[in-house]
């Protein structure tokens, strides 16, 4: 199945503060450029029926959580900001739900360790 954006709930989390931070340094345009591009780039991944796999070097499935969330690590540069301005993302996605919450981001440089990963999916 094809999945695009519109089928699902996208939510971010109150710790991925730097995508708030970003939202304030970018246009209204390039905010909502750069949004549905990471939506169109994660529904690709969800249409693929091959969501317990690695997509290249961007997506990582690491687990699930207690409350059946798939989680994973999502490599995303930001247009323009070459590879080192890019991010780190935590998502965790409730397939049968068709919700996607972004529950942590860190720059590239501040690449999340284990730990990181999981004390921001700890409630979910």
């Amino acid at each position: 199945m094809q999945y695009q954006p519109e089928d699902g709930k996208w939510q971010v989390g109150g710790n991925a503060k730097l995508l708030f931070d970003l939202r304030e340094q970018m246009t209204p345009e390039a905010y909502e450029q750069n949004k549905r591009a990471l939506q169109e780039f994660l529904c690709g991944y969800f249409s693929s029926g091959d969501c317990d796999n690695a997509q290249g070097d961007s997506i990582s499935p690491l687990k699930a959580t207690a409350k059946g969330g798939k989680v994973l690590k999502v490599r995303w540069a930001l247009p323009g900001s070459g590879k080192s301005g890019s991010l780190r993302l935590v998502v965790v996605a409730y397939c049968d739900e068709r919700r996607v919450h972004i529950a942590q981001a860190f720059r590239r440089r501040d690449n999340p360790t284990d730990d990181d990963v999981r004390d921001a999916v700890a409630d979910m």
